[in-house]
């Protein structure tokens, strides 16, 4: 399991600092433990810490690169999350950032699935079809899914467009009664297919669309060579994850700056 993990999170990492510069004002840094990214957005999923190894977290120089991490995210004006896994020390990581002022936002676990398991099928319920994303206007909607679900500002709708179109080595959207109902995408990173966008209206939620897309992702996998599929899913997600035969291997906590007072 740790192999596991430790494979997982760099392919994450790698998948969103592959993305990360589409974004106004967007890079990378990387100095020792810490690997950042940060943009001109107040989007978080393009600013903060993305993986800090505390393994070896002891003494007063790992105080001192942790105290110049955050110095440095504190820099910019936007917002921004910290996340610390469980396989890269976070239960001796914790502590120190709650103490300087950083708070917990959620919790995310990671999945595996090696794509050569037979996934279980449903062969009732409703007929959800799935539909490759292949042209410009196939991204649109796509994104038009997705800024919906996460309400992101409409004006970052073209990076996503971009981001989908040109990052990702598989997208589709589902459709219900020939209705756009959701959306998926999947970078292949080190033979994983690291799955880190999956939305679904909430109108069609409990309807089997998050199950069938990810059905859909196993078979675009496999196709493409990948010899797993990799999720970082909340609670929900973890739960259709685990029906269908996905592993925890690691979980990861999100932390972000106390609010400051007015």
């Amino acid at each position: 399991l740790v192999a596991r993990a430790e494979r997982l999170d760099r392919a994450v990492a790698a998948v969103q600092t592959r993305f990360a510069p589409m974004f106004p004002g967007g890079e990378i840094q990387e100095t020792g433990r810490a690997l950042w990214t940060l943009s001109a957005t107040p989007l978080l999923v393009a600013n903060g810490v993305i993986r800090y190894d505390a393994r070896d977290f002891d003494g007063p120089d790992s105080e001192r690169d942790l105290d110049s991490c955050l110095a440095v995210l504190s820099t910019y004006d936007v917002p921004w999350r910290f996340s610390a896994w469980e396989h890269l020390g976070a239960d001796r990581l914790m502590p120190h950032l709650m103490a300087r002022g950083l708070i917990r936002t959620g919790r995310a676990r990671a999945l595996w699935l090696d794509v050569r398991t037979r996934v279980p099928t449903d062969a009732g319920g409703e007929r959800i079809e799935i539909q490759p994303t292949a042209k410009a206007s196939d991204h649109h909607l796509w994104t038009q899914i997705f800024i919906k679900v996460f309400r992101i500002p409409r004006e970052y709708a073209d990076v996503f467009e971009v981001i989908v179109g040109q990052s990702h080595s598989f997208s589709a959207v589902a459709f219900a009664d020939g209705l756009p109902v959701g959306c998926l995408s999947f970078a292949i990173e080190d033979d994983l297919a690291v799955v880190d966008n999956i939305a679904v209206l909430a109108t069609a939620r409990r309807r089997g669309v998050g199950r069938r897309l990810l059905e859909s992702a196993h078979e675009a996998a496999a196709a493409r060579g990948a010899k797993a599929c990799v999720v970082v899913a909340n609670a929900a997600g973890s739960e259709i994850c685990a029906r269908l035969g996905y592993h925890v291997v690691s979980s990861v906590t999100h932390l972000t700056p106390s609010p400051q007072p007015a």
